[in-house]
């Protein structure tokens, strides 16, 4: 499969053949993990086990050629609103109307990235949920005329999250952060985050992507 080079990212785009492998229980299961549910809750609602939400996940991992659920989220709004310049999608060939995700992951009341792996926290991806939190558009954190998501964490925090980001990388394991960020208003907030890691096939690390939300 071939690959793109985004600001100093390689990306992986989804192929065509991809999508339509899909069966419609894992089209369905796609669409809820973009909109934020968990495999107790996808199970819920689709009155499957968490066993069959796995093999569902990990067969659209494997279809797909990505490594982790936050990037098959991630993948669904990117391809779909084309934003990777990788293969253009038409909704009508997606399995299950997975075009709803994309509403719905902007819905969210947190923030869904893709980014850069540096002290700045350089963004490519940012929901709309960036606006709610922290009090600046997304285009903000996206733009390299503006400062990186790094430039709202508080100096005291500064540390602790590259020193815990780089250490869970290290290992391939996710993150889990508690701090704080001052947002657009001058206002403080308690963020919660959690991400992964993107890596190459030879465990380069090419980028980290996660959620965050206000606690």
């Amino acid at each position: 499969m071939g690959q793109i080079q985004q600001s100093g990212v390689i990306v992986r785009p989804l192929s065509r053949g991809s999508l339509n492998d899909l069966t419609d229980r894992e089209a369905q299961t796609l669409m809820l993990i973009a909109s934020g549910l968990s495999n107790k809750q996808i199970g819920r609602e689709l009155d499957i086990s968490d066993g069959t939400v796995k093999v569902y996940v990990r067969n659209m991992l494997r279809k797909f050629n990505l490594n982790s659920r936050l990037e098959l989220a991630s993948w669904v709004y990117q391809n779909l609103n084309g934003e990777t310049g990788s293969v253009s999608l038409e909704i009508s060939e997606v399995p299950g109307r997975i075009s709803s995700a994309l509403e719905l992951l902007d819905e969210l009341p947190g923030l869904i990235y893709r980014g850069l792996n540096d002290r700045e926290w350089y963004m490519e991806y940012v929901s709309a949920g960036c606006l709610q939190l922290t009090g600046y558009p997304a285009g903000y954190l996206t733009s390299r005329r503006n400062s990186g998501y790094g430039s709202l964490i508080l100096d005291e925090y500064g540390d602790y999250v590259w020193y815990c980001v780089q250490c869970a990388l290290l290992k391939q394991e996710a993150y889990r952060l508690n701090y704080k960020i001052r947002c657009a208003d001058g206002s403080v907030k308690e963020v919660w985050e959690k991400g992964v890691g993107i890596y190459s096939s030879s465990g380069e690390i090419l980028g980290v992507e996660g959620a965050i939300f206000e606690v």
